[in-house]
């Protein structure tokens, strides 16, 4: 019988030595469900045509692959080097014949480079990065058959993360990455404006939705500290933050995370948005 996707994310996990990698791969894990759930709102069905757009070194491409089946396509794209190489290493370690890893910017994508059209696209952490969100919503819809689907993630600003007992430093820590994002060039609200963008671009708004994840404090307190750990670097080179902030801040959460007095960590809350192109 065949492992399971998920017992073999699992082994990828613990077989990790890169804490970046294990930092997304732990995440594309606790939201594996909400993202099953949020897929399932287009009607997806096996033999689908799907593509995710920046996938990160995983995303959701275990979920997709899973809900697409053998006789279906999986595409994901991804524009960082680093993250395609581990994206591929992820495929490859899971055997998962049908995806398909393409190297490439979402905005400048044309059809025949994926070998669309697709029944759906899906984006998780993705368009709030995007500083011109319609044209990349727009962008997106252009790999769609007529008719087809955008189920999107993405989180929001308040509510913040949240953990009992309730730490101040997980709330200034979200503040802080959405700020930084901001700095980099992406507009306020961002996310919360979505629906609106979405409409702009032409796209019906099917539905919007919330979710969020509640997991183990070891486990959501690190993927907070990581997260912020990842961004360091850029953050205070570029000017938008001092070292000794960002530096306090990952010290207090991943004291918090060997805490045994914490019951529970949540990721953020997401926007779950189904979208539907013109047929």
């Amino acid at each position: 019988m065949t492992e399971p996707v998920a017992q073999r994310v699992q082994r990828y996990i613990l077989d990790g030595s890169d804490d970046d990698l294990k930092r997304l791969v732990t995440a594309s894990a606790l939201l594996a469900e909400s993202s099953r759930s949020a897929l399932r709102r287009s009607g997806i069905q096996a033999g689908w045509s799907v593509i995710e757009c920046g996938c990160g070194p995983i995303g959701a491409l275990t979920v997709m692959a899973e809900l697409a089946g053998q006789a279906g396509r999986v595409v994901v794209v991804e524009l960082n080097p680093a993250a395609v190489q581990r994206a591929q290493s992820v495929v490859d370690t899971l055997g998962l014949e049908n995806v398909q890893v393409i190297a490439g910017d979402v905005n400048e994508l044309e059809m025949a480079a994926v070998s669309g059209p697709f029944d759906l696209a899906f984006t998780r952490l993705f368009l709030m990065h995007q500083p011109d969100p319609v044209r990349t919503l727009r962008q997106i819809s252009g790999l769609l058959r007529p008719g087809g689907w955008i189920i999107a993630q993405e989180p929001v600003l308040n509510p913040a993360p949240r953990s009992f007992p309730h730490l101040d430093a997980l709330v200034a820590y979200w503040q802080l990455a959405l700020k930084l994002l901001e700095g980099f060039g992406v507009p306020a609200n961002t996310v919360e404006r979505l629906p609106q963008s979405a409409a702009a671009a032409g796209l019906e708004v099917v539905r919007v939705d919330g979710s969020f994840a509640v997991t183990s404090p070891d486990r959501g307190f690190g993927i907070h500290a990581a997260t912020l750990a990842a961004a360091r670097d850029r953050a205070t080179a570029a000017g938008l933050v001092a070292a000794e902030e960002i530096d306090a801040l990952i010290a207090v959460l991943r004291a918090a995370a060997a805490d045994r007095g914490y019951a529970w960590v949540t990721s953020p809350f997401f926007l779950d948005l189904t979208l539907r192109k013109a047929g």
